[in-house]
Order: structure tokens, then C-alpha cells, then sequence
């Protein structure tokens, strides 16, 4: 008796399971008829039986997530956007309720044929995007504008290219057939892959063409640009010695002029003459910093910098470094490199034709990712050309002051390339963004380094050069004895180590040593500092004296002062 039961509870289960598994939720004779036109937009209508076993609050179907013109049964479909497909709303077909129901969903493509450098022209399309249900069964006929030869294949994402033994795959003429052998598995996704001939899609192939012959415009703009260099441009460049003393004839706020042909940094400047003993900067509690005039500058400076030392202080004995008029001033004298003459020669290549070469190649670029994105659409190319033109130049900046102490072009820079980056992903021409950043990055250091040097000017470059050197090589023990020999060392090379961007490792090479008080840069209560507590010191005072005039175009722009 107690075998009898046993034997009956096991056949109920089995009964029970047996129920169960054929009456569960899915997708019955899925069927996708797809026409492709050799504009490559496609039309698609997909029908399918879906029955569920249980009340669904949201049903859905997924199609591919560059469907337009969704119907559902005839009407407008309701539709929702997912991560990789969209979602067609089958509530009003089925209220929510389980059951059987029989769908058509109507859509179209805009284009399912690409066109790479990579794969050539191929045609590829979703087939199914994802029901989150198994599907008993599936077939699908695309149809292609004339007959073709190669062989199609059509791609899982749950068995990727393994899903051969799921389905059958066959195409005669100019049609593609498939049809599953097996149910397949919930969110299952097919999509089929078909390398197609130029006449097939003649407007694409144009598009290919044309996308070929920008690239060898890009590639000869730049080789234009790089034979001008090496041609007009290219630096006499040697090993330069370590060199422990500042460069001869050159202040903080001039290294710039002559290391890259930069604009006079003021606030370098100011520091420079604090230095020598013109002026003193207090720096106050409520972050202003005032310029206190010591004594009157003479010929034993240069004519450019008298004039700028009068323009500073005028009648005055103290100006506020945080002011309006010291940061017009300052604004100003960026823009002016005085002395021009002294560093390059009369016969060295343009740096303005230089970089217009470069930038062209960038406007190029654009075009071609342009045409990748939207092969007709004029006003995108004018756009894309138009802002790889500014990114260009924007990259350029930021590789061209690398070596200086101004972070801001750099950081824009780092966007500028990353932006580029991201639209070259976008258009599938990632490989000519990062080649073009790469080149106009280069362009801008060719920038820097570039052209042709008088006597002097190639001295003041080896010493700079060799000053950076020494900044960031020079033991603790050399410099304990320069120390020794000069205790204000520090002092008299911490503006040249701010302006070439490299105070804070500079300082760190004297460690915890403490410093004599500085006489020239003074703040309540400063006293002795180690080197990078006033190397810190340094760089915020002179942030504070640059803080005005970086924001002086908003304030005009703005009406406020």
C-alpha cells in the first residue's frame, strides 16, 4: 500500500510538470519579412502569436532601436526606448490579460547598409531584438533590390556565432531565407550580416569613394604641412647641460617668449622684479595682493621692460595686483611678445601658415566624420568641419604649453581630445580621430620647439631647457651646497621654476629643509617656510594676481567690473 501512494504521488508530479511546461509563456511562429531598397532603407512587417500563461501588467515586443513608422495591428504603436532595442506596447492588444494573441508589427529602417574601411559595404540588420520570452519558432525572407553571391550569416547574442545548428540559413536570387530548428532561447537576439556589392547600393558606394579620397586629402595636407616645417620651421635641437643658474638676460615673465615664442606673462614679471628688489608683494588676509614700489627702474633693464614698469605703477607707490587696471594690463601684455626679432630669424617659416595647414587637415577630418554619420546632410559636415577646425586648434594650444606653467590650455585640451574621440567612435572613423589628435598634439610641440633660432635666441632655448633640467635631476646634496654658497638660491630660481610649471618639484628636491625669510613676497605671520610651504605660497599669490584677468572677457561681456 505504502508503494501504491509513492508510485501515485510521483506520476501527479510529473503530470504536474508536464502541464506546466507546455502551457508557459512565449512567443509562437515568429515570422520577419523584411524589403531592403538600394537607397538601404528597409521596410519590415513582423507577425508572431504570443500567448501567455499569466496576467502581464506591461507586455511588450522589442524591434530593432532604429524602427520609424511603428504600427501594431494596423494603428500607431505606443512605444518606449530601451539600452539596445525599442519596446512596442502590446497592452492594448492584450489588456494585460493571459491568453493568446495574434500581432503585426509594421516598421521601417532608414538605413541598414554601411560602409567601412574596414569590412567594406555590409548590410546589417535585427531580425529579432529580444522578446523576454523563448520563441517556439522563427523564420524570416529578406529581400535585397538584385541578386547577389555571397553567403549570409546571421548572429546570436546568446550563442553568437555558434547559432548554425538553431537555424537553417539559405539565399537564392535576391532573397535570404531563415528558419529556426529549434525554439530559441528569452531575449534572444538575431541579426543578419551580408558583405554586398557597390551596384547593389550605388549611393553608398559613393559615399565610400568619396570617404577614400578625404582620406588621402587629410593624409596630404598634413604631409603638406610636415614638409613646410622641416623645411622652414625645424629647429637646430642638441643635448643641452644641466644648468643650476637662471638664463642669461631672461626674466621669469619673458621664458615663455623665448623658450616658445609665448606672449610676456605680468604676473612672472612682477615676481621677477619683487626678485631683484623693485617691488615687494604683501599678500593680504582678504586674499588681495598689493605691489609696493621700492625704487625706480633705470637703463640697467631693457627699454620693454621700463615701459611696462611705468605703465604698472604709474604715479602710484602701491597697485592692487587684484584690480581691474592690473588685470587689462596683464590681459593685454599676454598677447604682446616683445623682442620677437631677437629670437627668431628673418627667413624662419610662418608659425600662422604652419598651423593653418594642420587645421585644414582637421576641417578634412570633420568632413569625413560627416559623411560617416549622415552621408547627405550638408549642414553636418559644415558643423563637424567647423568644430574639429576649433578642436584642432584647442589641442594645439594645450601641447604648445606643455612645458609653461598655464594648465588650462592643456585641461582644455584633454576635453577637446576626448570629444574628438567620442564622435570618431560615434561615425565608426575612431582610427582618423585618434590620428588627427595625435598630429595636431604633435603639431603644437612642433609648435613650441619650431623654428628657425638666432644665435641668441637658440642660446636662450639650450638654457632654459637645461635650467628645466636641473629643476627636475639636481640631488639634495648639490643643492645643500648651493645653499651654502647662496642662501636665497631658492628664491632666486623659484620664479623661473613657477613659470615652467615645475615649483612644486623643484621644492620637493629640498625636502623639510626650512628657508630664510623671504624678503620680497611677504604674508602675516609667513616667517620661515620649508621650500614647498612657500613654493605653495607662491603659486597662490599668483593665481590670485591671474585670477582677475582670466575672467575679465566674462566682465565685459557681462557690464559687471
Amino acid at each position: 500500500m505504502k508503494k501504491t501512494a509513492i508510485l501515485l504521488l510521483i506520476l501527479l508530479c510529473c503530470a504536474g510538470l508536464a502541464i506546466s511546461g507546455s502551457a508557459s509563456t512565449s512567443a509562437q511562429n515568429v515570422r520577419c519579412e523584411a524589403t531592403v531598397f538600394s537607397d538601404t532603407s528597409c521596410t519590415v512587417t513582423l507577425t508572431a502569436t504570443v500567448f501567455y500563461e499569466d496576467e502581464v501588467v506591461s507586455p511588450v515586443f522589442p524591434i530593432p532601436k532604429n524602427a520609424e513608422d511603428v504600427t501594431l495591428n494596423g494603428n500607431p504603436a505606443t512605444i518606449f526606448s530601451a539600452a539596445n532595442s525599442r519596446m512596442v506596447s502590446l497592452k492594448n492588444i492584450t489588456g494585460g490579460s493571459a491568453g493568446t494573441y495574434q500581432i503585426t508589427i509594421r516598421y521601417r529602417m532608414p538605413s541598414v547598409v554601411t560602409s567601412t574601411k574596414k569590412d567594406g559595404m555590409l548590410l546589417d540588420m535585427q531580425l529579432l531584438a529580444g522578446f523576454p520570452f523563448p520563441v517556439d519558432s522563427f523564420s524570416a525572407t529578406v529581400s535585397l533590390p538584385d541578386s547577389f553571391s555571397a553567403a549570409p550569416q546571421v548572429l546570436s547574442g546568446y550563442y553568437q556565432q555558434d547559432i548554425g545548428s538553431f537555424l537553417q540559413v539559405t539565399h537564392s536570387g535576391r532573397s535570404i531565407n531563415v528558419a529556426s530548428t529549434r525554439s530559441l532561447k528569452d531575449n534572444e537576439t538575431l541579426t543578419l550580416q551580408l558583405k554586398v556589392d557597390g551596384e547593389l547600393f550605388p549611393t553608398v558606394e559613393q559615399t565610400a569613394r568619396v570617404l577614400g579620397i578625404m582620406d588621402l586629402m587629410i593624409f596630404g595636407t598634413a604631409l603638406l604641412a610636415a614638409v613646410y616645417y622641416l623645411l622652414t620651421m625645424r629647429p637646430n635641437l642638441k643635448r643641452y647641460p644641466s644648468r643650476a643658474v637662471a638664463p642669461d638676460g631672461v626674466t621669469a615673465g619673458e621664458t615663455g617668449l623665448w623658450f616658445i615664442g609665448a606672449g610676456v606673462d605680468l604676473s612672472m614679471l612682477v615676481v621677477t622684479w619683487a626678485q631683484l628688489g623693485y617691488i615687494r608683494i604683501q599678500v593680504e588676509n582678504d586674499g588681495r595682493v598689493l605691489l609696493h614700489k621700492r625704487m625706480d627702474m633705470g637703463n640697467e633693464r631693457s627699454a620693454y621692460e621700463n615701459k611696462c614698469y611705468r605703465k604698472l605703477f604709474g604715479t602710484r607707490r602701491i597697485v592692487d595686483g587684484t584690480g581691474y587696471r592690473y588685470a587689462t594690463l596683464c590681459r593685454g601684455m599676454s598677447k604682446m611678445a616683445p623682442r620677437l626679432r631677437d629670437v627668431y630669424l628673418p627667413k624662419s617659416g610662418n608659425p600662422y601658415l604652419f598651423r593653418l595647414l594642420c587645421t585644414a587637415g582637421a576641417l578634412l577630418s570633420g568632413i569625413t566624420l560627416a559623411g560617416a554619420m549622415a552621408p547627405y546632410s550638408v549642414f553636418l559636415q559644415v558643423v563637424m568641419a567647423g568644430l574639429t577646425a576649433v578642436l584642432a586648434i584647442l589641442i594645439q594650444n594645450g601641447s604648445r604649453y606643455l612645458l609653461l606653467r598655464h594648465r588650462n590650455p592643456l585641461k582644455i585640451a584633454v576635453v577637446a581630445t576626448a570629444l574628438w574621440l567620442v564622435l570618431g567612435a560615434v561615425s565608426g572613423e575612431l582610427l582618423t580621430a585618434l590620428l588627427q589628435v595625435l598630429f595636431q598634439g604633435a603639431a603644437g610641440l612642433a609648435l613650441a620647439y619650431g623654428g628657425k633660432r638666432t644665435e641668441l635666441g637658440q642660446q636662450a632655448q639650450y638654457q632654459i631647457s637645461g635650467l628645466r633640467r636641473h629643476m627636475r635631476r639636481v640631488s639634495k646634496k648639490e643643492l645643500q651646497r648651493l645653499l651654502n654658497a647662496n642662501p636665497n638660491y631658492f628664491y632666486n630660481l623659484a620664479p623661473y621654476a613657477l613659470a615652467l610649471g615645475l615649483d612644486k618639484t623643484f621644492a620637493r628636491r629640498f625636502g623639510r629643509l626650512r628657508m630664510v625669510e623671504c624678503t620680497y613676497l611677504i604674508r602675516t605671520g609667513s616667517g620661515q617656510m620649508t621650500a614647498a610651504e612657500w613654493a605653495a605660497l607662491l603659486r597662490s599669490t599668483v593665481d590670485a594676481l591671474d585670477a582677475r584677468s582670466k575672467r575679465l572677457l566674462w566682465e565685459k561681456l557681462t557690464g559687471r567690473r
